[in-house]
Order: C-alpha cells, then structure tokens, then sequence
C-alpha cells in the first residue's frame, strides 16, 4: 500500500469510527480564530518555509471557547512543534491539508484541552516557500 493510499485509508477511519465522547451539534459551537498565523521551518529544511493559519470549532461553546482562549500560547506551542516537525515530503502530499487537519485536532484534543473538544479544524491559510 502506497504512503498516499494508507494516510488516505487513515483518514476515512479516523473519521468514520465509532466514538464515545459526547455528540455536539456542528453549527453549535463556537469558531476560535483568535490566532496569530504559524511561521516555521519543515523538517530537515532550513531554508523553507511553511505558514499555517487556522481556526478552531470548540464544543461546548461555553467551557470549550473559555479553555481554548485561555491555553492560547500552549496552543501556539504545540502547533509549532508539530508544524516544524512535518517534513517536505509530507508537505507535498495530495493530501497534506486534509492530513494536517486531522493531525491539529489530535494534537489540540490531546495535549491543550481538556473540558472541551476541537471538532473541526479549518486551514485558512496554507503557504510552503
């Protein structure tokens, strides 16, 4: 199975598989865009450069939107750890941004919030010079 081929079987299954955590309405819950935009170096290249921008769907509103404002520089943290971690290679994946995605929402859900969740996660802004 090819790289693109198994990232792409991962996806499907990452967004299709059966969860137990609560189920929030989409159109419920709060945008967070209150970001400044990721400038880093990918891995193993030092003279490239890749810019993110991204906002974040919390659920539930309330104590998610709270939690995420408040870690905003944990948040940040963790973004630049991740981004500058990603190879070139995975950056010219045919599907980098929907990789990418799935790949913030882990990290967010994982490392930075813990009363609420990242439901969604949308790139504004993807450049790699």
């Amino acid at each position: 199975m090819t790289r693109v081929a198994y990232l792409a079987a991962l996806f499907l299954f990452a967004n299709f598989s059966c969860t137990t955590g609560p189920k929030y309405a989409e159109k419920d819950c709060a945008l967070f865009t209150e970001i400044d935009p990721i400038r880093v170096n990918p891995a193993g290249a030092p003279n490239r450069h890749l810019r993110v921008e991204a906002a974040f769907r919390v659920c539930p509103s309330n104590t998610g939107l709270e939690e995420i404002k408040r870690k905003r520089i944990e948040l940040k943290h963790n973004l630049v750890s991740l981004l500058s971690g990603t190879t070139i290679a995975q950056l010219e994946e045919p599907l980098r941004v929907e990789i990418l995605r799935q790949s913030i929402k882990e990290m967010v859900n994982e490392k930075v919030i813990r009363k609420g969740r990242v439901v969604d996660v949308l790139i504004t802004a993807f450049e790699l010079e």
